[in-house]
């Protein structure tokens, strides 16, 4: 989990993640809506490039 010394992309990173994560398990329910999964699978990977050019510029 995110912790006091984690960055704020670490944070977003774990949020995307989060919401990903519940997207997909709607998948075969009446909740489920394609396009919010792809848009949640999208931002969590945006995210992780943030997380990971973040720790490269710290390098």
């Amino acid at each position: 989990m995110t912790g006091a010394g984690e960055s704020a992309a670490a944070r977003r990173l774990a949020e995307a993640s989060r919401a990903a994560t519940i997207e997909l398990h709607k998948q075969g329910t009446p909740e489920y809506d394609q396009r919010a999964h792809e848009r949640a699978v999208e931002a969590e990977r945006k995210a992780a490039e943030a997380v990971a050019a973040e720790r490269e510029a710290q390098r």
